[in-house]
């Protein structure tokens, strides 16, 4: 039974991602996802160092399984079939949670959908860059889109979208490149939407498994396709029905998030991230960055901080804001007060503070800040999701500094250098180079086979 609603929003995206072509693709959204692909490959090798001991223990279940394919894993020999090859690579995309996300969707898409559709094309053999962009700006749309929709909801219910919106547009994306027509991709939307899942309990404990959420999605989505291309049919109405997936992630559909498809690409209003944390807490770093430039020209540092107070809208603090003092780099990652401090102590957060684990003179200065929720924080349709720093001094004086958006939105962009610059850090201690990775995406050509996830290292 299909509810009180008459709308159907699978059928909506299923028709817009048989009708994309990569002409109809504008030039900027293809040199977007140019950036971002090679953000990917940066916040995979980032993950793959930070989270290494669980990285390590998924990898060995998987090749427990003794499966062979056709696809590549970063950092492995051997190939797999492209489910297994999309989960490991999504799950090393996520594990520094370094990779790129949608303030509206308040999810990841990159670290599934990329890690889906590379896999699948490379096992395909037949397809070329076109086909491989094509399918993800379907993917990030579809995303985009249905998770933006279902929030705030979704992620008060305790739903981490990355996951839950995660197999349904990998799901879409991949039975693009398979060539389905609408009713192919509405049925592997369906089919990935009943098997959808993730939680955001993880941002509470057990860190190192978020990773599982977009590793899942990505799997779930290849087969989800696989299945819709040999005739499978899903749910009739995955998404409106009374027992289908918006019903069961939020009381309230945002169906204007729908307008401007086909027209307006929602890759091109998505963040990249310079700081391997949860994006909550980016705007309270930037704010302590420019706070501790003001106490070096003073001539002070942090040791002369007396107490701090930091302001920012309550859906971050219930994401990252409940672990003042992390025990684990793992931790670390979710706590607006230790990545505050770290900036304000060093200037900087980076993939080496989750290198090692939390510093305790680090520790000692997030115990004095205070987080403060205050809804005027965040207000989508002005284009804010901020935090304001106010930090006294022991000589009684205070410094504030307020940021509204954080560095990477598409209203503070990262560049190709900024992208540069990130990647170095990402790779360093491995044989890539950013320069030959930059100049390799920037250089291929659209007609070109896709060769793999590895071609160009």
């Amino acid at each position: 039974m299909r509810g009180a609603s008459d709308r159907d929003t699978a059928r909506v995206l299923s028709d817009f991602a048989a009708r994309l072509s990569f002409e109809g693709i504008p030039d900027q959204v293809t040199e977007t996802v140019r950036l971002f692909i090679a953000d990917y490959y940066g916040a995979c090798f980032a993950g793959m160092k930070v989270n290494a001991r669980f990285n390590q223990a998924v990898l060995d279940a998987v090749l427990g399984m003794g499966v062979k394919g056709a696809s590549s894993v970063l950092g492995l020999e051997e190939k797999l079939p492209a489910e297994y090859a999309g989960f490991m690579n999504g799950l090393y995309a996520h594990g520094a949670d370094l990779d790129d996300g949608n303030r509206k969707s308040m999810g990841h898409i990159g670290a599934h959908v990329m890690s889906a559709v590379f896999a699948l094309a490379e096992e395909l053999g037949n397809v070329a860059w076109r086909d491989v962009v094509t399918a993800l700006t379907v993917g990030y749309e579809v995303f985009n889109r249905i998770g933006a929709m279902a929030q705030p909801g979704l992620a008060h219910r305790g739903f981490h979208s990355t996951g839950m919106a995660g197999g349904p547009a990998c799901a879409a994306a991949c039975g693009k490149l398979l060539g389905l027509g609408a009713d192919g991709i509405c049925h592997a939307i369906a089919i990935a939407a009943l098997q959808a899942g993730g939680l955001l309990l993880i941002a509470e404990s057990g860190q190192c498994c978020k990773p599982l959420n977009p590793a899942n999605a990505a799997r779930t989505g290849i087969l989800s396709a696989r299945l819709a291309a040999k005739g499978v049919k899903g749910p009739v109405y995955p998404l409106e029905s009374e027992k289908g997936w918006f019903h069961a992630v939020t009381d309230e559909v945002h169906y204007e998030m729908l307008e401007g498809l086909g027209e307006t690409f929602t890759i091109c209003e998505s963040y990249l991230k310079p700081y391997p944390s949860c994006r909550h807490t980016h705007c309270g770093i930037e704010a302590a960055t420019h706070i501790r430039e003001r106490l070096l020209k003073r001539g002070k540092t942090a040791g002369d901080i007396r107490r701090a107070v930091l302001v920012t809208y309550p859906d971050g603090i219930g994401i990252a804001g409940q672990i003042r003092v992390p025990e684990t780099a793992d931790e670390a990652k979710f706590s607006i007060h230790y990545s505050a401090a770290a900036a304000l102590y060093t200037g900087n957060y980076t993939i080496g503070d989750l290198e090692q684990e939390p510093r305790p003179e680090v520790g000692m200065l997030a115990e004095k800040i205070l987080l403060v929720p205050d809804p005027v924080m965040e207000d989508t349709a002005r284009d804010i999701r901020g935090a304001r720093l106010s930090v006294e001094l022991s000589d009684g004086t205070v410094e504030e500094e307020t940021v509204l958006l954080p560095k990477g939105e598409a209203d503070n962009p990262m560049t190709w250098g900024d992208m540069e610059r990130k990647l170095e850090a990402c790779l360093e201690g491995t044989v890539c180079r950013a320069e030959t990775l930059i100049r390799k995406l920037r250089e291929v050509d659209m007609e070109a086979r896709y060769e793999g996830i590895t071609a160009l290292l």
